[in-house]
């Protein structure tokens, strides 16, 4: 671990006075500390997406997820889900969805099985297509993925007819269009993870075609990612943090500048990420934002730090300003169980327009009403609800919940300034 986060986290019962330390025990029995085995399991899966780069054209349908990045810790758990077809003529039209996610003390699964479907007008179509992903730690320690259970049903590309299953990663050309690339699958299997993911259908959209899809166009079909990890150390920390994002249906941004934990840790490494400044048009501009993350996990403790700074905020055209915004998450579990988690925050030079009352030292979880627009929270800190065993603080949030004359819809949600911590302890001390 670096001197730096080492004294950092150190520090955290003084930090504790500005901010919100949260000491949770997950379980009291000692253990041995090389005895902490933490799994995580990790189940996704949809039905259908299009996207063109970031664009995306059509959401995935019925999605699931057994976690985050890295997972949970809890088992066995299932999670299905379902949706109607799609209709987006000549991209996608049908493709009702049943998908499942599921894991068991030593596995992990995805599963997403689409009913009848034409992609491309006509061009591709499918009575059937299911995804099955597994992955398994054996007895001896090692992991397997398997793709076992996936087939095509009366699958016709071009006039040519496919039943049952294919050999991974086919690769079909599509005259005057690109290429489709049939059982796609993705692996990667170590000491520590393992994962693989089931495409059935992967449209690449590659040249301008008489269909008027635009170049770079992607099309999904049955996905399916199931994954474990194993790390000896107390637990495994997932988390990260973003700059500015905007959440809303006609109006959306994603993470600025975002940093993501890996789930095996840094090491005690900083990961930064920044950006010169954000331009959101009619809703925000910055200068500089930085972030950072860092974990280490060992035999007898598992820390870890995200942090997001933002200077030079203008949201809103002046209606709140702030010269910097600096939001910070520590973590640390120890070979007890015992998770510390401290979240504070920073501001210099705030000012909200009507509110004379907001300063630097405004306390944590404010809510601020602004008239004709929605409800303004600042420092506010976001805890999970267990098992999750996740803190998360943002410098700024807004939502936006009645007509208003700046032109934003209802229900929109705009962050600045997030760091999250999400604690995956080991379930079997």
């Amino acid at each position: 671990m670096s001197t730096r986060f080492r004294s950092s986290i150190l520090r955290l019962p003084v930090l504790a006075l500005a901010g919100l330390a949260v000491m949770v025990t997950i379980a009291s029995t000692p253990s041995l500390a090389n005895s902490l085995d933490t799994q995580s399991y990790v189940g996704k899966a949809y039905g259908t997406s299009a996207f063109v780069g970031n664009t995306v054209l059509v959401g995935q349908t019925a999605p699931v997820t057994l976690g985050g990045t890295c997972g949970t810790s809890q088992q066995p758990l299932n999670i299905p889900a379902s949706a109607a077809g799609v209709n987006l003529p000549p991209l996608i039209s049908g493709g009702a969805v049943n998908t499942d996610v599921a894991s068991s003390p030593q596995s992990a699964t995805a599963s997403a099985n689409t009913a009848t479907i034409s992609l491309l007008a006509g061009l591709i179509t499918a009575q059937g297509i299911k995804a099955v992903s597994t992955t398994t730690l054996e007895s001896n320690g090692t992991f397997q993925v398997s793709s076992t259970g996936s087939t095509f049903d009366n699958l016709v590309v071009l006039g040519h007819v496919y039943n049952g299953s294919v050999p991974p990663n086919t690769r079909l050309n599509l005259p005057i269009i690109g290429y489709v690339v049939l059982n796609e699958q993705i692996s990667n299997i170590s000491n520590s993870l393992a994962n693989l993911t089931v495409n059935m259908i992967h449209i690449h959209v590659t040249v301008l075609n008489i269909l008027g899809l635009q170049v770079g166009t992607e099309v999904i079909v049955s996905s399916a990612t199931s994954g474990m990890l194993n790390v000896y150390a107390p637990a495994i920390l997932n988390g990260g943090s973003f700059g500015t994002e905007v959440l809303g249906n006609l109006l959306a941004s994603a993470p600025t500048a975002p940093v993501i934990l890996p789930c095996l840790g840094t090491n005690g490494a900083v990961i930064t990420n920044t950006l010169a400044g954000v331009n959101l048009p009619t809703i925000l501009n910055t200068g500089t934002v930085t972030n950072t993350g860092e974990s280490d996990l060992t035999n007898d403790e598992s820390s870890g730090k995200t942090t997001s700074m933002v200077t030079g905020l203008n949201l809103l055209n002046g209606l709140v300003t702030a010269n910097v915004m600096d939001a910070q998450v520590y973590s640390v579990v120890n070979d007890n169980i015992a998770v510390f988690t401290n979240a504070f925050d920073t501001f210099v030079g705030i000012s909200v327009a009507g509110h004379p009352e907001i300063t630097d030292s405004v306390p944590y979880n404010t809510s601020v009403d602004l008239a004709g627009l929605g409800t303004l929270y600042l420092k506010r800190i976001v805890l999970g609800v267990p098992p999750q065993h996740s803190t998360e603080i943002r410098s700024l949030e807004l939502v936006v919940n009645v007509s208003n004359s700046y032109g934003l819809p209802i229900g929109l949600d705009v962050i600045v300034g997030d760091a999250l911590i999400q604690v995956i302890p080991d379930a079997n001390p």
